[in-house]
């Protein structure tokens, strides 16, 4: 779930990792803000207890929230950017240089096709792990926590505890996830691999191949393999489809919950001033 290793070879990376996380948390805060003051003027307007005054102060201060927020939203998008950029500047100078140390040698190490696949889809794979993933994984701790002391504070520990006990599920779940998708995306990358290195080596050959008219051949085999290649990437999409919907079960249902005990709390706070009239 996290490589230590990519972190090490792109330490430049790390301050715009943490930049998006910081944030990311200051956009939480500004939304709990922003329905913390929706739901005071909503509870005064019902009480009939609010002035015009407030009523301004409220929306001045909700005018600003939402440009902090705005500002953070940006602000964030921009250090997914710097992170995922300086990370694949460094893994192709890597790459290149790996190459020129090994000089003709290197295809004793892996052939020119999938040398191409790693220095261009391979590092471009990188932007979503580096830009989105990692600070996405720190974010998805801090958040919780968050949440917790914020719904303490608004005085129901025990929504807060459900919302906290679930949230350690959501990663379980994604584990589970990950040692079934391991072997089946390891697949798909070697299949990936051996077409682009069919595909090139046709393409080199292609003057032999139309002297020995064995074209047809050669096209029946890169239609054999498409297929296959094919076939593993559909079930790629349905795993990940099927990891996405076990996800979603778990973060919504966990959400589900909190709904129903703060409601439940919201009830039980109604009653008690109609106990005791």
């Amino acid at each position: 779930m996290f490589d230590k290793r990519l972190m090490a070879m792109c330490p430049e990376s790390k301050r715009f990792i943490v930049g998006n996380i910081i944030c990311q948390w200051t956009e939480l805060m500004m939304n709990a803000l922003m329905i913390f003051i929706i739901a005071n003027a909503v509870g005064k307007l019902y009480r009939k207890e609010m002035t015009a005054n407030e009523m301004l102060i409220s929306i001045a201060i909700l005018a600003g929230v939402l440009v902090v927020r705005f500002f953070m939203t940006k602000k964030t998008t921009e250090m997914s950017y710097l992170a995922s950029k300086t990370v694949k500047r460094v893994m192709r100078e890597q790459i290149y240089k790996k190459i020129l140390r090994l000089g003709n040698t290197y295809r004793e190490h892996a052939t020119t096709a999938e040398l191409v696949q790693e220095s261009v889809e391979g590092v471009e794979q990188l932007e979503s792990y580096f830009g989105q993933y990692v600070p996405q994984f720190f974010y998805a701790f801090i958040a919780p926590i968050t949440l917790f002391v914020l719904f303490g504070i608004a005085g129901s520990f025990k929504v807060a505890g459900v919302l906290l006990i679930c949230v350690p599920l959501i990663p379980g779940a994604i584990m589970m996830v990950q040692k079934i998708a391991k072997k089946l995306l390891s697949k798909y990358w070697d299949q990936y691999a051996k077409l682009g290195s069919t595909f090139l080596e046709n393409l080199q050959g292609m003057t032999t191949l139309k002297t020995y008219k064995a074209d047809a051949y050669k096209n029946e085999q890169m239609n054999a393999e498409s297929e296959n290649f094919r076939r593993i990437t559909m079930k790629v999409l349905t795993m990940q489809l099927n990891s996405i919907i076990i996800m979603d079960f778990f973060a919504y249902g966990g959400a589900s919950l909190g709904i129903a005990f703060a409601g439940f709390t919201f009830e039980t706070m109604l009653a008690k001033p109609n106990m005791q009239k």
